[in-house]
């Protein structure tokens, strides 16, 4: 992330007569998507601005039909197996322990980037990814952290069935 705000920060150098020192611009950008990841995780949307449109996380229910691997609990699983000296699944020979791991929770949740109102050419080959955050806490981190430990926060979200 830092050589991202250093580039940033070079280009605001030529847009800008009196420009802040680095670590002020860099704190003042921290603590800026900081507070924007706050009011996201309290249900609030983004308005971007410059025809941008808005930035939100939306809850989806799950479908059962379709298998998605928790790939963090399927490498611990794998570590464990293989750390006890047993063989992994083979689906060539169907012999050894099955290591994957599915979630089956009813519904899961995204950032999402509400592009319908998004006035940008070529809008389609864009998309957002949260940051990876700082010491550890990405955004997506973060938003699993309070859906596992408040059974009300499903509720701070919008419901999106891709009907809308």
């Amino acid at each position: 992330m830092v050589s991202g705000i250093r580039k940033i920060y070079n280009t605001y150098l030529t847009t800008t007569v009196e420009p802040v020192e680095y670590d002020m611009f860099k704190s003042i950008l921290l603590r800026f998507n900081r507070e924007i990841l706050e009011h996201l995780l309290q249900g609030g949307t983004l308005q971007m601005k410059n025809k941008l449109s808005t930035l939100s996380i939306w809850r989806r229910k799950r479908d059962p039909a379709i298998n998605m691997p928790d790939w963090g609990t399927s490498n611990k699983l794998k570590e464990e197996i293989l750390a006890g000296g047993k063989e992994l699944y083979n689906e060539e020979t169907g012999k050894g322990e099955k290591w994957i791991v599915y979630f089956t929770d009813e519904r899961y949740f995204r950032f999402r980037w509400f592009k319908d109102k998004c006035m940008v050419k070529n809008k389609s080959v864009y998309r957002f990814d949260p940051a990876r955050g700082i010491n550890g806490k990405s955004p997506k981190e973060r938003l699993t952290a309070l859906i596992k430990n408040d059974d009300l926060a499903y509720l701070r979200f919008r419901s999106y069935d891709g009907n809308l």
